[in-house]
């Protein structure tokens, strides 16, 4: 009767460790398992910005995984430094981040920007995991090496949330780069892979957070348990931290407090606290932020009551919106710091 209840008991854990990992691939495909396009209604495109250009590029990732990325540069500027950017998760590629790009390049530096896999131009069917960003970074950055007109020039990186995660823990794999400018990235992948589990499937999947973080490891390596702070500690590079107390998307204390806590008093290290810009909106000014939320609020209750084809919306916009205010949108403040970040290491 014991050797029976044993075996029993034995098949009930076993058969509950199984389902905890096929949920916790289920969770993490989930959350990870989809293409990603850019919604281009109300951002601002090239045309905004008369000199701006950029030269369109491919290149692969792992497993050979085609990426398309842009180098863009103003006209009749020349360029001392090269930053390669890295895009956010969730709103698509680099498309939205067009403003950062012309502020850069008609300062002196080239920008190189991106699609990371399964977003906008470039291949693949689904992102896979937050890994997959230092990936494509590190393979971005590798090719930038290879562009005669870049490839001798200093290297500056700086990324957004998802991006930001990427520039720091690409410091583990890239050991050339002079300054980097994280705004409201983490740590570490199991940070986040947490906060969205839970966000997306309740409190219950913290049982599963090991399997999902085993699965995480299985498909990306060393990558997986790569930690941005291992990489600050691998680099002579110069830091900046910015991030706002009321993140919803990505806490403050995966990030900002733990860096804060250890780098406050290093030389190296800078650091731009915001109260109450949430996630999205933190490298904008508030002016800007006010009029593209109040005109997004007159869309929607134009879409309510007219249930407008694409057509129709398109031209509402066109009608309505004043590009010269979304195509102005940064804060130049924080931004002519960043500046002078770079400027520090030429």
């Amino acid at each position: 009767m014991k050797n029976k209840l044993i075996k029993i008991l034995i098949i009930v854990v076993v058969s509950s460790l199984v389902m905890l990992q096929v949920s916790s691939i289920v969770i993490y495909e989930v959350i990870f398992g989809r293409k990603i396009i850019t919604d281009e209604l109300l951002i601002s495109n090239m045309d905004d910005y008369e000199n701006l250009e950029r030269t369109r590029f491919e290149f692969n990732t792992r497993f050979d995984n085609k990426l398309v990325g842009y180098l863009y540069e103003t006209k009749d500027v020349e360029e001392k430094g090269l930053v390669v950017f890295a895009h956010g998760f969730g709103g698509g590629g680099q498309r939205g981040y067009l403003e950062i790009f012309n502020f850069l390049s008609s300062n002196g530096y080239y920008v190189f920007a991106y699609d990371a896999t399964a977003n906008d131009e470039s291949q693949g069917k689904v992102v896979g995991g937050l890994p997959q960003g230092i990936i494509d970074l590190d393979y971005a950055i590798n090719f930038t090496k290879r562009l005669d007109k870049v490839k001798d020039l200093p290297l500056f990186l700086m990324g957004f949330s998802w991006g930001a995660f990427s520039v720091s823990n690409v410091l583990n794999y890239q050991d050339e780069v002079e300054a980097v400018v994280a705004i409201a990235g983490w740590n570490e992948s199991a940070n986040l892979v947490e906060h969205y589990s839970v966000q997306n499937a309740g409190e219950f999947t913290r049982v599963a957070l090991p399997f999902i973080r085993l699965y995480e490891t299985i498909k990306y390596g060393k990558y997986a348990s790569s930690k941005a702070m291992n990489g600050f500690e691998k680099t002579n590079a110069k830091i900046m931290i910015v991030h706002s107390e009321d993140d919803g998307t990505v806490p403050i204390e995966y990030g900002y407090y733990k860096y804060l806590e250890k780098y406050e008093n290093n030389d190296r290290f800078s650091f731009k606290h915001y109260d109450r810009r949430g996630h999205g909106n933190v490298y904008y000014n508030e002016e800007s932020v006010r009029y593209l939320n109040g005109f997004k609020n007159q869309l929607n209750t134009y879409k309510k009551v007219n249930n407008p084809t694409d057509e129709e919306l398109q031209n509402y916009i066109d009608k309505n919106l004043d590009r010269s205010k979304i195509s102005n949108m940064l804060d130049y403040d924080l931004f002519n710091e960043i500046l002078e970040l770079y400027n520090s290491c030429l």
